[in-house]
């Protein structure tokens, strides 16, 4: 009897200690799996965002002639039938350019020294073109009959020039290029600069002094103009803001000056009767310089009594972008400081 109890109780004390095991090890699984789990506020907090789209390595681009053209995103290797001073100003330097585009800009000759020449824009070299494998043509509309032929050796587009002003041209060749940021920052830095001329300048030009662009020579023989706010006249008139004559505004308000408005020497009283000039002069004509320089009108003008006519560069002077108008700045500085 002693030992089948025995049995019995050691049985029963076996299943009452795996029992026991049992709810112990279920209690520290639930505990350990309570303590592992993170609280809603956590998760919300450690989520991750899915990832960015990845920028397309192209895009749709519409041209100056409405035409939807496949282009690269940030293009790399860009040939410019035109707007090479505006690449040049986004600190990108083209591939191959037309060649009237490395025959003036003196002011960045160094720059654009080595940069290959394509030929004439009305008739580039096709195989050179080819050769330099571009993956981006630029040009203007003058150059739409080439569009075709062009574009079969890379994506080309036609940028407007016709009608837009410099700050214009500007943004439409950043956008192309993918860098319309880059513009902005740029023209923010330039304002700053014109700020800061206009402030050093002030002690220099009397309030109310009267400013005029005069451009001797140019296109034909016995040619004389003056000029508004445009080309020749933007730094004077626009960025540092100086008035010109009343007679002059009046007249350029007419429109229909882009190249400026032509006058007989008769006319030089009326047109050239400001107190300081800005004269560009060609040599096209060197025999009509020499009558302008001798002749009683001119030398009886207000600006050539009181010594207050400025000869400029016409390459840097005749030339109509921002990268021009921030030399043409410096320049005016220099000259109305002396």
């Amino acid at each position: 009897m002693l030992k089948t109890w025995n049995k019995q109780y050691v049985l029963v004390i076996l299943v009452l200690m795996v029992s026991v095991l049992a709810a112990c090890g279920n209690s520290g699984s639930n505990s350990n799996s309570n303590s592992a789990s993170p609280s809603p506020t956590v998760e919300a907090t450690t989520e991750t965002s899915p990832p960015a789209a990845e920028e397309s390595a192209t895009r749709v681009y519409k041209d100056g002639l409405g035409r939807e053209v496949t282009i690269p995103t940030h293009p790399k290797k860009v040939i410019a039938l035109q707007y090479l001073p505006e690449m040049m100003a986004l600190e990108t330097k083209p591939t191959g350019v037309a060649s009237h585009l490395l025959n003036g800009f003196t002011y960045m000759k160094d720059q654009i020294a080595g940069i290959p020449d394509i030929g004439p824009t009305n008739d580039p070299n096709l195989e050179k073109i080819l050769e330099l494998e571009p993956d981006l043509i630029i040009t203007a509309e003058w150059s739409k009959d080439l569009v075709e032929s062009l574009n079969k050796i890379a994506p080309t587009i036609v940028l407007t020039w016709e009608g837009l002003d410099a700050v214009a041209h500007f943004k439409n060749v950043a956008d192309a290029l993918g860098q319309s940021d880059k513009a902005e920052a740029w023209l923010q830095n330039f304002n700053k600069e014109a700020e800061e001329a206009r402030a050093a300048l002030a002690s220099k030009v009397e309030t109310g002094e009267t400013f005029g662009a005069v451009v001797i020579g140019g296109f034909e023989k016995g040619q004389l103009r003056v000029y508004g706010d445009g080309n020749v006249g933007y730094t004077l008139f626009n960025t540092l803001q100086f008035p010109m004559t009343d007679f002059v505004q009046t007249e350029w308000n007419k429109g229909d000056n882009e190249l400026g408005i032509n006058l007989s020497m008769e006319k030089l009283p009326e047109y050239a009767s400001a107190d300081r000039l800005f004269v560009v002069r060609f040599d096209n004509d060197k025999d009509f310089l020499k009558q302008i320089d001798e002749s009683s009108l001119w030398q009886n003008l207000p600006a050539y009594k009181n010594k207050k006519i400025y000869t400029v560069d016409s390459n840097l002077w005749f030339s109509y972008d921002v990268l021009s108008f921030q030399a043409q700045l410096k320049d005016a500085v220099r000259l109305l400081s002396e």
